[in-house]
């Protein structure tokens, strides 16, 4: 797909994205509510829409790209505090999640590509910015990883900046909260592994060094920053509620598989009353956020 295909936000639905998607926590409206919610709390806890190293290196008319963009609104966000002579491109393999087009910016356009899949030729070389958060679901085994970021880094004119978001679930885990009355969180815990352990048995689920991926594939200037998400202590109850959906939804969509260990629905339902029991008893869900920047070689 090229611009032209795009009218400021939407394109026509594109229904060979779903014949393979693989974003199992499912794209009902509950889900974009908890999207768009996800965003404002991971945006809060990071302190940053872009990292401050990015905006100076930007040119006045920059081309920004956002992958898998979900429902828009990072690029909206963005777009509000940016100059007019920006253009703000968001790219998914599914339209179901996206904003309504009458509440985005008038320079911002959504429209559709699978970013595991050869970048369209018009498409390559053609942004000075290429922003992408929260695929980690779409992920694997580091060689998927790796591949994923170099197909990406083809949409970057040379000198172009990259940035990647990500959440090591891998590390998570309940804690027990400051109340007096807190558990010590295992049922948080459990239903964290469990899906850990579902993700690692069915796509090789890893989470790499992300400056090690960036440097690796050549990127110069590489930063990063890890927050955990308790840095917070207001946050904690947020994130864990994020949590709890993003696991037991997760969890639930994939008991249709049937699989041997995998937990049946019956079951995911029962982990998560006793999980949610923690969380109302003060016990939270703790993970870090990483922030990866990149420069591609002129």
């Amino acid at each position: 797909m090229n611009d032209n295909d795009t009218t400021n936000g939407h394109t026509n639905d594109q229904t060979d994205g779903k014949k393979d998607e693989p974003y199992w926590l499912g794209r009902a409206s509950v889900e974009q509510q908890r999207l768009l919610k996800q965003h404002g709390i991971w945006t809060k806890s990071i302190g940053y829409l872009l990292h401050p190293s990015i905006t100076p290196t930007l040119p006045p008319n920059a081309r920004i790209a956002d992958v898998a963009t979900g429902t828009g609104i990072w690029l909206a966000d963005v777009a509000k505090v940016s100059p007019p002579s920006y253009s703000f491109h968001g790219y998914d393999i599914s339209s179901e999640q996206y904003l309504p087009a009458e509440s985005l910016p008038e320079n911002v356009s959504l429209g559709f590509l699978d970013f595991k899949k050869p970048i369209p030729e018009d498409l390559q070389g053609t942004f000075d910015l290429v922003n992408v958060r929260l695929i980690i679901i779409s992920m694997g085994p580091v060689s998927v990883w790796q591949d994923t970021l170099k197909n990406l880094m083809r949409l970057l004119k040379p000198g172009g900046v990259i940035t990647w978001t990500d959440g090591n679930f891998l590390v998570a885990r309940g804690f027990r909260g400051s109340s007096d009355t807190s558990t010590s969180g295992h049922a948080l815990t459990t239903g964290q592994l469990q899906l850990n352990n579902t993700l690692i048995k069915r796509f090789g689920y890893s989470f790499p060094d992300m400056g090690d991926l960036f440097r690796d594939a050549g990127l110069k200037d590489v930063k990063e920053d890890v927050i955990s998400t308790d840095r917070l202590v207001e946050q904690r109850r947020e994130f864990t509620e994020i949590g709890v959906g993003a696991v037991f939804g997760g969890l639930g969509n994939l008991s249709k598989a049937g699989e041997e260990g995998y937990w049946s629905k019956e079951e995911v339902e029962k982990r998560k009353e006793e999980a949610v029991k923690d969380m109302e008893s003060g016990a939270y869900l703790r993970w870090d956020i990483h922030v990866a920047v990149g420069v591609k070689a002129e």
